[in-house]
């Protein structure tokens, strides 16, 4: 068993799976970031769909009428382009009849065109809902708070709060003093880190170094890196004092 799962081992409540971690380009063994978070109840809130995510939530277990919604944090490739294959599932499959995708507020209208220009008529198995920055929505047993965060087109960060217990997903940005704010004292800060320090912040993306300083601002317990550039960060030490960081990887799951 992975020392990494065992850090967690013995943690109840809720569960965080890493479906996929990579950006649009890194290696295709990383997948792309989709992340599945599940009540103790068994309700399923999917961050993002990249690319694979059916086949990753079979793999793992799961299916798609185990989701109750989706939140796509912004319309690039590798955060959106499962989602099609996902609704054809929960439509021909899996009967699924009502599951909510929220994404951000302006980019509705272009998510709702993208389905339908591959062929996906979702009517009667999911509704789009459009988020503002500042929002927060009841979904399951989650409450979920919205944040813009700071990328080339509209897009999410946002807040998790279910069972006495708080997560925050960067999703893309790059460092954004609002998203210190919303992770304020959190139990777990999942953080994009794109790549060297020049690369990111030439395309709204955060490196390790921004990673480690929202979560030391914010005063967050533990600190999961994803969305990485081609290959896998390197961590230096030394880190923070008290601060928990870990690297993820497809299938890796902990509980808090």
């Amino acid at each position: 068993m992975p020392l990494l799962h065992l850090v967690f081992q013995g943690c109840t409540n809720l569960k965080v799976l890493f479906l996929g971690v990579g950006g649009w380009i890194s290696k295709p063994i990383l997948g792309h970031t989709s992340i599945l978070v599940v009540s103790s109840r068994g309700g399923g809130l999917l961050l993002d769909a990249g690319e694979d995510v059916v086949r990753s939530l079979y793999f793992h277990g799961f299916k798609v009428h185990d989701l109750e919604s989706v939140v796509i944090t912004h319309l690039h490739g590798d955060h959106v382009l499962g989602l099609p294959t996902l609704l054809m599932f929960a439509k021909h499959y899996e009967k699924v009849s009502s599951l909510r995708v929220y994404a951000p507020r302006e980019s509705v209208s272009d998510l709702d065109a993208l389905l339908r220009i591959v062929g996906v008529d979702y009517t009667g198995v999911a509704t789009l809902l459009g988020v503002s920055p500042g929002s927060n929505v009841n979904v399951g047993d989650f409450t979920l708070y919205f944040e813009r965060a700071v990328h080339p087109v509209p897009a999410l960060s946002l807040k998790i709060m279910a069972e006495g217990r708080c997560i925050v997903y960067s999703g893309d940005t790059a460092y954004n003093p609002a998203l210190v704010r919303l992770a304020e004292n959190c139990d777990l800060l999942i953080h994009e880190a794109s790549g060297h320090h020049e690369d990111a912040h030439l395309y709204g993306h955060s490196n390790v170094g921004d990673a480690v300083r929202v979560a030391v601002e914010s005063g967050s317990r533990k600190l999961i890196l994803v969305h990485y550039y081609v290959d896998t960060p390197a961590l230096r030490a030394p880190l923070p004092e008290g601060l928990e960081v870990y690297l993820a990887y497809p299938g890796y799951e902990l509980f808090l």
